[in-house]
């Protein structure tokens, strides 16, 4: 098949434009500018091979209206005109998770979420293992080369002299003499000294631990108790010098 390289200019002038709330018969205009906006897109252009030059412009056709119809969506497009009375230039859509359902009686919204329903340490695994699955696919796709780093510790007593470094060292000269990256998935607390060591932060899991908690606290050598407060993993990549 044949890809076109090129497409037509215009002049770039100021257009005067409105933002406003989209309707269901700007889904064609919207999927338009949507495969003008791909047309020379490498994976847009891969997947045309097989489906056809226009796939991805045919297939927003199909998609778009039915977002119309779901009240967790919300569309706005650009218009031509100081009024926004001309045609459609450009669009966004927001999705919204976790929001109630405006539009759901009480019988649904509670079926979506039980009174008193609380999350558990179970619940708390499964989210943090699904957020590893998910970096792990990110981070390690088919046919990559990379090293993982699965712990890195230094017991207390001997912190601060060196120790540490010394261990991240037989790493980063493992990882640079291969001309690989290296990633983990890092702690809250260790974060720092991983980018020490030239780990930048591609990601994160970001969790409020009380949600978890069912109600129990931290409880505090003094005593007194506190919230568990928010955690997060930051996942971090670290490229071959």
């Amino acid at each position: 098949m044949t890809i076109p390289t090129t497409v037509e200019s215009t002049p770039r002038t100021k257009t005067p434009f409105k933002v406003v709330p989209a309707t269901v018969e700007d889904a064609d205009a919207m999927a338009d500018i949507s495969g003008d906006a791909f047309w020379d897109d490498s994976h847009t252009l891969l997947q045309a091979v097989w489906k056809g030059k226009d796939w991805h412009r045919e297939g927003s056709k199909e998609y778009l209206p039915s977002l119309f119809t779901n009240p967790r969506v919300d569309i706005r497009v650009a218009r031509k005109g100081l009024e926004g009375e001309g045609e459609v230039i450009g669009f966004i859509m927001l999705a919204k998770r976790g929001y109630p359902n405006p539009d759901a009686t009480p019988e649904e919204e509670a079926a979506r979420a039980p009174e008193g329903e609380k999350l558990t340490i179970k619940e708390l695994g499964a989210t943090t293992n699904q957020a590893m699955n998910h970096y792990c696919d990110l981070l390690m796709p088919v046919g990559c080369q990379c090293r993982v780093i699965h712990g890195w510790n230094v017991a207390p007593a001997y912190q601060g002299q060196g120790v540490g470094s010394a261990l991240m060292k037989w790493v980063t000269d493992i990882v640079d003499e291969d001309q690989v990256y290296c990633w983990v998935s890092s702690s809250m607390g260790a974060m720092q000294a991983y980018a020490k060591a030239g780990f930048v932060e591609v990601g994160r899991l970001e969790l409020k631990l009380d949600d978890y908690a069912q109600g129990i606290k931290w409880k505090q050598e003094d005593g007194s108790e506190k919230e568990w407060g928010t955690y997060f993993w930051p996942y971090m990549r670290r490229d071959p010098k």
